[in-house]
């Protein structure tokens, strides 16, 4: 962000805090370094107060500037040869160094560009000649020089960045954008505890168990029943102490992991981010080299570990505990106290309730959206608070269930607490649930049963279908505290769904084939045996890794006429070579019910849809690794169809005609290898976004996509027997991402030029690529261009307009024997391989 010029200057910079200050010597880097690490910050949205030099009037720093200063969190210092000859930047030296004295958090950041820091730090060379140039011309001002050379020895004490020592300059540009993201996320990372109600109080307890500070390796836990806060409580402390270590990591749900199959993938991740090491990769499942021990060995770690179910956890991603380095803390949070126990951890915190009037402010908090309750309210939280017991996940949601009823309501909710007998938690879930109304109720028993940890987008999806005004009731399911959001999925507390999913049990104890959803895989294998589904059944998640081999027949889903979402799946760990052994139908399949909204059937053994089977309703298709050779004949009604995906399924031979899908946004075909062409009905989708056919190795040709004007994305990598591109006859604005990888193109047409939105082409490997269009440099939003390994290529199209945004330009290992002199068009280049 530029400052302003105007006199509101400084009054505008007062209102802003930025995150980076830059100091720097306008005549030496302005143009060159600095207006690259300027711009690479602010792609990163990080705030930057870059001076313009208009708010330099006079001899005397402007108090603007002093005010961007002590607003920012971080001073990048950029010395340059002429730095100390300027007055301006040694003031603004001298500022930044008192703010760092002053203020605990207050980052510098030292850039030595073509300068020695041994110079800077004794004012040698050309910092000794400025300073003895200003003591000669202040000889009435001594002290002020002498508090020049202070902060130029200060600063260059600091760790920084050389020039001299990181090469080239792009390299150092995001080394430093890097150090400084990581900088503002220490500096901005401790906990806000704002509304979260008897944390603090927890987390000086825990702290003062944690010895925080001490040398040696320490693992604590955190045990107590669900909905005690056990989560929040390590988040809070993790935010807390953070800054005090090398590298940190918050292992989420390590119970869920594990039961999906994915504590492998999770391991990989905590290993990698705490090494700092995005190549990292440990094949074994196991056994960890020793040398990634020894590295973990070294460093100072914080890791949260949450919601660990089993000792065999921990084993498994940390082997014994004392892998970490010295001064290392692990916090465990479990509801099993004996987890901790078996693997050794003697400090242990057990979560305490809320007491009374914690309970009554998270209440009112919750219930009227008040830190000052009246006397009313008060009494109303006191009938409450009795049946809750101070677990804080019961008071938030029966309190959130109460906001914006009115007192009628309010009272006659209380007094049905007190015909509940014995009430435990999951009955006084239970009474937030029975608030609902009937489509909320649903949306949230389909959450409970299927769809969480889901993406939000493809919860609402699906919703939108099922229900009318889905999205306005998920919301209402939010504010109630039911579910809530978290990264983009859906998420729900383990005592909710339980609850949830408790209610789809009861309806039908012994005979489950008369629940309205299924997700328990003995209760669907008998179901599906025996044949008795019925028009109750609304839903069926099976994990088909639970289960033997299952025969079903051809009627298996006649019955089940109102059934909306079916979803047979494999966890991501499971070998799919397994997955047409698991589910068989011998005698074909008679149909498929109507009203699916939602059909995914990994493996799916036909090669074909059943006849009788209309996809009118259905919004999403997955039948990855299936043995379909093509999904139906002729043309179907599928107004409704968003999503296809087909992955590897190898048989797959035709695409039928999607004329009908004006809705469809995505398609995934990966790894189809039998598939030779794509339907033609595809060039006229208006709404399609993301077309992938990676590894379709017999795919020949392509219909023309110039009439799918929302199409950004366009995945073909290794079609090796793809030798043409159809020619783009009109401009496509929004197609940014196009993957023609390791095909078997001789040329692009020279009409690439109408994709006038591409930020990123994709020609590694084509090795019979021969030439590239000459009008190549009209591709004025093109970023990244790679063309390695096109090994016949040996010509390089002139550039004859500028092209700013280019700026990696990959051509190693191809036939190029030089480059044109027309090079310097690339004015934005900053990455160039030639290797």
């Amino acid at each position: 962000m530029l400052a302003s010029t105007s006199p509101s200057s400084s009054a505008m910079i007062e209102a802003t805090a930025y995150d980076v200050f830059l100091s720097f010597r306008g005549e030496d880097t302005r143009n060159g370094f600095v207006s690259h690490l300027y711009k690479d910050l602010c792609r990163k949205k990080i705030q930057v107060f870059i001076d313009d030099e208009g708010l330099r009037r006079g001899d005397e720093i402007s108090g603007a500037l002093l005010t961007a200063i002590e607003g920012s969190r971080v001073s990048v210092i950029v010395f340059s040869k002429n730095y100390a000859s300027s007055r301006w930047c040694l003031d603004e030296l001298v500022k930044i160094i008192d703010c760092k004295k002053l203020k605990q958090h207050y980052l510098v950041v030292p850039v030595f560009y073509g300068v020695d820091p041994s110079d800077v730090r004794k004012q040698r060379g050309s910092f000794g000649d400025a300073i003895a140039k200003h003591e000669e011309n202040l000889k009435h001002d001594v002290e002020k020089v002498k508090s020049w050379r202070s902060a130029l020895t200060s600063a260059a004490n600091l760790s920084g960045w050389d020039s001299h020592v990181t090469r080239p300059d792009s390299t150092l540009v995001d080394k430093i954008v890097k150090d400084v993201l990581k900088k503002l996320n220490r500096e901005t990372s401790s906990a806000n505890l704002e509304g979260l109600v008897g944390v603090e109080r927890r987390m000086q307890k825990v702290l003062s168990l944690f010895q925080y500070g001490f040398p040696d390796f320490q693992i604590l836990g955190i045990w107590g029943m669900g909905g005690t806060g056990k989560t929040t409580l390590a988040e809070a402390i993790f935010y807390h102490v953070l800054d005090g270590f090398q590298s940190y990591f918050f292992l989420a749900n390590v119970r869920e992991s594990a039961d999906q199959g994915t504590l492998f993938q999770l391991r990989q991740k905590l290993f990698s981010t705490i090494l700092e090491d995005e190549n990292l990769d440990i094949s074994t499942p196991t056994i960890i080299p020793s040398f990634v021990k020894d590295r973990l060995s070294r460093k100072k770690v914080l890791v949260v570990c949450d919601d660990v179910s089993k000792s065999s956890q921990l084993e498994y991603l940390f082997g014994g505990n004392n892998r970490l380095g010295p001064g290392s803390r692990v916090i465990v949070t479990t509801r099993d106290k004996q987890v901790l126990i078996q693997y050794g951890i003697d400090l242990i915190y057990k979560v305490e309730e809320l007491d009374r009037d914690e309970s009554a402010q998270l209440f009112c908090q919750c219930a009227f959206k008040s830190n000052q309750p009246t006397k009313y309210q008060l009494e109303l939280s006191e009938m409450v608070l009795s049946f809750a017991n101070g677990n804080p996940l019961a008071i938030k949601i029966f309190g959130s269930s109460l906001y914006g009823k009115d007192k009628n309501y309010q009272e006659s909710a209380v007094k049905e607490l007190k015909q509940i007998p014995n009430p435990d938690i999951l009955k006084l879930l239970r009474s937030s649930f029975d608030g609902l109304n009937p489509v909320e109720k649903d949306i949230f028993l389909d959450i409970a049963c299927f769809l969480k940890g889901e993406n939000l987008d493809f919860v609402r999806r699906i919703m939108d279908a099922s229900y009318d005004s889905a999205h306005s009731r998920i919301e209402n399911l939010i504010d109630k505290s039911l579910v809530s959001v978290s990264q983009h999925k859906i998420a729900m507390h383990d005592l909710v769904q339980q609850m949830g999913r408790d209610i789809i049990y009861n309806e039908s104890p012994s005979e489950p084939e008369r629940r309205s959803r299924l997700c328990i895989p003995n209760d669907i294998y008998n179901v599906l045996t025996e044949n008795s589904g019925t028009k109750t059944l609304k839903g069926i998640l099976l994990d088909m890794s639970r289960i033997p081999k299952l025969e079903l027949k051809a009627e298996a889903f006649v019955k089940m006429r109102k059934l909306k979402f079916l979803k047979f799946y494999l966890p991501y760990s499971f070998e799919r070579v397994q997955v047409t052994s698991k589910i068989l139908l011998p005698q074909g399949l008679l149909s498929l019910p109507d009203e699916l909204r939602y059909l995914y059937w990994e493996g799916y053994p036909m090669k074909t849809l059943p006849t009788r089977f209309n996809p009118k309703n259905l919004v999403e298709l997955d039948m990855s690794y299936s043995h379909v050779e093509q999904l139906w004949e002729g043309k179907q009604d599928l107004l409704n169809l968003k999503i296809i995906r087909l992955n590897y399924s190898k048989n797959l031979v035709r695409i039928p005609d999607l004329s009908s899908a004006v809705n469809l946004e995505k398609i995934e075909i990966r790894g189809c290898s039998n598939l030779p062409e794509l339907s033609s009905s595809l060039q006229h989708m208006e709404k399609l976004t993301h077309l992938e056919f990676n590894e379709c190795k017999n795919l020949r040709s392509l219909p023309s996509f110039y009439k799918a004007t929302s199409l950004t994305n366009l995945l073909l990598h290794d079609c090796s027997n793809l030798s043409s591109f159809p020619e783009i006859l009109e401009t496509m604005e929004r197609l940014i991402y196009l993957d023609l990888s390791r095909t078997a193109l001789k040329e692009l047409p020279s009409s690439i030029d109408n994709l006038i939105g591409l930020v990123n082409l994709n020609l590694n490997n084509c090795e019979n690529l021969i030439c590239l269009p000459n009008n190549f440099y009209k591709l004025k939003s093109l970023e990244i261009f790679t063309i390695r390994g096109c090994l016949r290529l040996e010509i390089f199209p002139e550039i004859l307009e500028t092209m700013e945004r280019l700026r990696c330009l990959d051509l190693g290992r191809t036939g190029l024997k030089e480059l044109p002199s027309s090079i310097d068009n690339l004015i934005g280049l900053k990455y160039l391989t030639l290797d």
